[in-house]
């Protein structure tokens, strides 16, 4: 018997996918668990399963369709089966999913009719370059000192062809007299404006006036804001800050690659990694830290996993480092590289991005000396790490050059007070200045 394969929910916070890819086509044999397509979730680009066998007997999403959870994708079933009933099913599921939100307005729907408008407003848009070309000039000048007719009422009257011009040098609509029907801007206009305003010395173009552009929110950017909001209004969040003697760090690091490239390796270690390592012990130390909010009760894990916050395109994600104290930090370097690059990609598994204990997130590489970071929540903290920064620095008496780190933890006050907090810092700051010990 045949049956509506749905848009599977692929990752817990997933609410809908983008259909990227299908697999499969009309009139192959499909088995439970074949991948039947690509979807976009909120995190990445992962593959929807079979949950039927048979043929699939129809598509019912085309690639790019956005869809929630559950909506009708296709028909799988036995070959030349009927299905004229399940058909009519899907289409009235998508129906009711499509008006359970409320309906784009006219003006901001594509492919909807415009709204009527007063006679002497309409304007036809099909006057070709050559039309505009040999249409007679009006005998007063094209341009105005002032506004245009068009912008004292509010609106400016273009044809296309004027308004790329006008994009492509930046010139200000409103400041040209339009010569065409009814005060329509055409070519000649724009050519003639910007010959005026220079013979003037005045100016016809727009300035500092930046474009308003309304910019679709994507599953991600959706989920991040979600979670960042809860994150902030239900997680008691303090910070502490340490700067730490980052000489010792650099050297070891220094030191570590140039070995690894004579030794062959193609893996260039980042201070990020040491950082990864050195959370993974201080954890090990301060357990409370390592522990996360359960409402009826405070769970202390008894694994360390620590994430890595990654910025990808429309977004961020936090693939983690399992049993990071378990790693050596050459072993936390490879880890960190092939997660990252499937992160960029999508690619990643919703285990691989998910349930945690405590996350790193590094600014330093773009020159961010400080910043302090909202906790991935149900975490109890989060380390915002800056840039090792060159300054004179207090030594033994005496003011010599070296290399600092500022980092920053935000805790949430349920679970870590500030002596926590601080007891853990102290056991972090020791690692990384005595950085030898990340190697044991």
């Amino acid at each position: 018997m045949a049956k509506i394969s749905e848009m599977t929910q692929l990752s817990p916070t997933m609410s809908e996918g983008v259909l990227v890819k299908w697999l499969k086509k009309k009139g192959d044999s499909v088995a439970i668990g074949e991948i039947l397509a690509e979807v976009e979730t909120d995190k990445a680009v992962m593959e929807m399963e079979a949950f039927d066998s048979g043929v699939l007997l129809e598509i019912l999403a085309q690639e790019g369709a956005k869809l929630p959870v559950g909506a009708p994708v296709a028909i799988i079933g036995k070959a030349g089966e009927d299905i004229t009933s399940l058909l009519s099913e899907a289409k009235s599921r998508s129906s009711a999913s499509a008006t359970s939100t409320p309906a784009p307005s006219p003006a901001a729907s594509p492919t909807a009719s415009p709204a009527p408008k007063k006679q002497e407003t309409v304007v036809s848009s099909t006057v070709s370059e050559e039309e505009e070309e040999e249409a007679p000039a009006p005998k007063e000048s094209p341009v105005s000192r002032g506004l245009s007719p068009g912008a004292l009422e509010g609106r400016v009257k273009a044809s296309p062809l004027a308004k790329r011009l006008a994009q492509e040098t930046g010139i200000d609509l409103s400041k040209i007299r339009g010569s065409g029907p009814d005060g329509r801007i055409i070519k000649r206009d724009i050519e003639n404006g910007i010959s005026s305003f220079s013979a003037s010395g005045t100016s016809p173009f727009a300035g500092g006036h930046i474009q308003e552009e309304k910019l679709p929110i994507s599953g991600m950017r959706k989920t991040i804001a979600s979670r960042l909001v809860h994150s902030k209004t239900h997680q008691p969040h303090f910070y502490l800050d340490m700067e730490i003697d980052a000489d010792a760090l650099v050297h070891l690091r220094e030191n570590f690659n140039s070995d690894l490239k004579e030794s062959g390796e193609e893996i260039k270690l980042s201070i990020n990694d040491f950082i990864i390592r050195a959370s993974a012990l201080a954890l090990l130390k301060v357990p409370e830290v390592n522990s996360s909010w359960r409402e009826d009760h405070i769970l202390k894990h008894g694994r360390v996993d620590v994430g890595v916050a990654v910025s990808i395109e429309g977004g961020l994600i936090t693939p983690y480092v399992r049993n990071a104290d378990k790693r050596s930090v050459l072993e936390i370097g490879r880890t960190v590289k092939e997660l990252a690059s499937r992160a960029r990609e999508r690619k990643l598994k919703p285990e691989e991005f998910s349930d945690g204990t405590f996350t790193v997130s590094n600014l330093g590489m773009f020159g961010v000396n400080r910043f302090a970071a909202v906790i991935n929540e149900p975490e109890a903290a989060i380390l915002a790490v800056g840039n090792v920064v060159s300054k004179p620095v207090l030594k033994n008496g005496s003011i010599v050059p070296g290399k600092t780190l500022s980092v920053c933890l935000s805790c949430d006050h349920r679970v870590v007070d500030g002596a926590v907090g601080a007891g853990w810092l102290e056991v972090f700051r020791n690692f990384l200045e005595h950085p030898l010990r990340l190697l044991a």
